[in-house]
């Protein structure tokens, strides 16, 4: 498994709006999309590095119910089809299937020893353009 970087930070929130005002008004960050009950904005450490706010109306097929609220980190690697089988292999919890949103960009979830769920996520999207 090749991990690249941590590419995303994401919230699960009551307090969506509020959430998401703070991240581009006060942090300033750019915003760059939203759905509803979802914002997403640009971290200026690199083109698919983002803060994703998601209220509890969100679509489930961004966030498991199993997340809850709080924080999780995104990491950020090569072959997302590869990393699920290393860590179906080392008998991680695994929650959720692999999503692909587009040709080269997918993600899962999975809990870590300490208990937090983080994502794994590949995004080819900028090699291929």
């Amino acid at each position: 498994m090749n991990v690249q970087r941590i590419c995303f930070l994401g919230t699960r929130t009551a307090n969506f709006d509020a959430t998401a005002a703070f991240f581009r008004d006060v942090l300033e960050l750019e915003h760059a999309g939203a759905d509803p009950g979802y914002s997403v904005f640009r971290l200026p450490s690199g083109g698919g590095d983002y803060v994703e706010v998601f209220g509890r109306e969100a679509d489930p097929s961004l966030l498991p119910p199993e997340v809850g609220d709080g924080v999780f980190v995104a990491f950020a690697v090569d072959d997302i089809a590869r990393a699920r089988e290393e860590f179906a292999a080392a008998d991680v919890e695994l929650i959720g299937d692999l999503v692909w949103a587009a040709e080269g960009y997918g993600w899962f979830y999975f809990r870590a020893p300490d208990g937090n769920i983080y994502v794994m996520q590949q995004d080819n999207r900028a090699a291929k353009a």
